[in-house]
């Protein structure tokens, strides 16, 4: 339920500004197909092979994440530092991962959560450069931010789990 409540918190706050831009787009009776368009395209990068996602990884070098912030950035996230700790606390047996099927598990649930981000980057993307295009440029930053915070680091922070699982359970 943590997890959820941190998810919809998250998701809230982001998506704000994207729904305040296409609010704004479509009270002054414009056409919907930059949004269908947008939608489609966000679609399609999030059907793409796994391992296209893979190569983008930004280093096989766990310290390059954490100079980034990600152990920090980790901690406010679903199945984060945070999150762990208060299970551990109120379920004395609780282990997120313990063996090699539960990483391969694991590994999973990280790719579907990657292809999501980089799904919603595309999205975001496109409405932040829509935002500047038609001048709204406090809004366009806005959603910029919105973007690093809700999509680029939860991407690091999934290639740099990736690297963690791969290190203790698959190597």
């Amino acid at each position: 339920m943590l997890n959820q409540l941190i998810n919809f918190s998250w998701t809230i706050l982001a998506f704000g500004p994207i729904g305040w831009y296409w609010g704004l787009f479509f009270a002054a009776n414009r056409s919907p197909i930059i949004l269908i368009i947008t939608i489609v395209f966000s679609i399609i990068v999030f059907l793409l092979h796994g391992k296209w996602f893979e190569e983008l990884a930004l280093s096989q070098n766990r310290k390059t994440y954490e100079r980034l912030g990600l152990k920090f950035f980790r901690n406010f996230v679903q199945d984060g530092t945070l999150v762990n700790r208060y299970m551990k606390k109120h379920k004395k047996d609780f282990v997120l991962i313990r063996n090699r099927n539960e990483a391969d598990i694991y590994l999973r649930t990280i790719a579907v959560r990657e292809r999501f981000h980089y799904c919603c980057l595309v999205l975001f993307s496109i409405t932040s450069i829509c935002a500047l295009i038609d001048g709204r440029f406090g809004l366009g930053l806005l959603i910029v931010l919105s973007n690093i915070l809700y999509n680029v680091y939860p991407i690091l922070l999934q290639q740099y789990n990736r690297l963690r699982i791969r290190n203790a359970f698959i190597s």
